[in-house]
């Protein structure tokens, strides 16, 4: 019988943090250091030399003295206060559909409008410039029957680019909030819908009174996500319009990408990342403590 014997406590604990240095290691590097250095760039400020100096606010006060940067908020308000709300609304009605009233051609119906999400942003955009074209465009044909006849493309226009710029937003994200609510219906007791048709709920009356509490965690989900996303935005509005025209559709991200490359304010460009930063987490705790965790009262009971 061969003898064995048991690794020190040094060893497992050695063997144990084995398993942590790589994920440590790649948060330092990746998340960790970049923040670090934004907000080191964020305190200092160059004058017309290209000399930096150490100074806490004059960058943070320089941005909420840009009048570009309250335009930024509105539009940011803007994107989020209509694509977060009618995508996980159109999503949800989607998701209802498919999964109870179509069986033979579900799968062809959920690849179908999926299909822009994976779609390559730089494909969306061409094809939507091309939409939104003046005389020409499929938008003017559809407008031409109501007697409108578009001089100038939406997009190229001050009062209607931000406008436009959501609804290819919401064009394209909509198939994921379809996706989170399938799941989500897929996930639901059958017990507890039939118990619900047996009472005599049906039709609206079970989509109101049960399916829609019962998605409660996709939609708290689906909001956060939402959130996070539109503080994120930028291929669509960078690819299709720059932020312009005049700024009418600039957001954070086009905003931030022209204060650090195309102005070369470096400082300026970190303040306006960590204001940003600032404001996700912001954001995202007012949902938890509001809204509460994904966790259902059954899974908190659980050990």
């Amino acid at each position: 019988m061969i003898a064995t014997t048991k690794p020190s406590a040094s060893a497992r604990l050695l063997r144990l943090y084995s398993f942590v240095i790589p994920a440590v290691a790649l948060f330092v590097v990746f998340i960790a250091y970049p923040i670090l250095w934004v907000l080191g760039q964020s305190i200092y400020v160059k004058d017309a030399t290209g000399v930096a100096s150490l100074s806490l606010s004059a960058n943070y006060i320089a941005v909420f003295r840009d009048p570009t940067f309250w335009v930024v908020v509105r539009n940011m308000a803007l994107w989020a206060l209509i694509t977060i709300p009618v995508q996980m609304l159109i999503g949800g009605l989607l998701a209802y559909f498919i999964e109870r009233h179509t069986h033979r051609l579900r799968g062809f119906f959920r690849t179908m409008f999926f299909l822009p999400v994976v779609t390559s942003v730089s494909v969306v955009s061409l094809v939507w410039v091309q939409i939104y074209a003046p005389y020409y465009g499929i938008a003017q044909e559809y407008l031409k029957h109501v007697g409108i006849v578009m001089s100038t493309s939406p997009i190229g226009d001050a009062k209607t680019a931000i406008y436009a710029l959501i609804i290819v937003n919401i064009w394209q994200w909509t198939g994921f909030s379809m996706l989170m609510y399938i799941a989500g219906i897929a996930n639901m007791p059958s017990e507890v819908l039939d118990a619900a048709r047996i009472d005599g709920a049906t039709g609206w009356r079970l989509a109101v009174n049960v399916v829609i509490p019962m998605l409660a965690p996709a939609t708290k989900s689906l909001l956060l996500l939402g959130i996070i996303g539109t503080l994120q935005t930028f291929p669509i509005v960078h690819l299709m319009t720059g932020g312009g025209p005049n700024h009418a559709s600039e957001v954070f991200g086009t905003y931030i990408f022209k204060q650090s490359f195309v102005l070369n304010d470096s400082g300026g460009g970190a303040a306006l990342s960590v204001i940003v930063l600032l404001l996700a987490l912001a954001l995202s705790l007012v949902q938890i403590v509001l809204l509460g965790t994904r966790l259902t009262p059954a899974s908190k009971d659980r050990p």
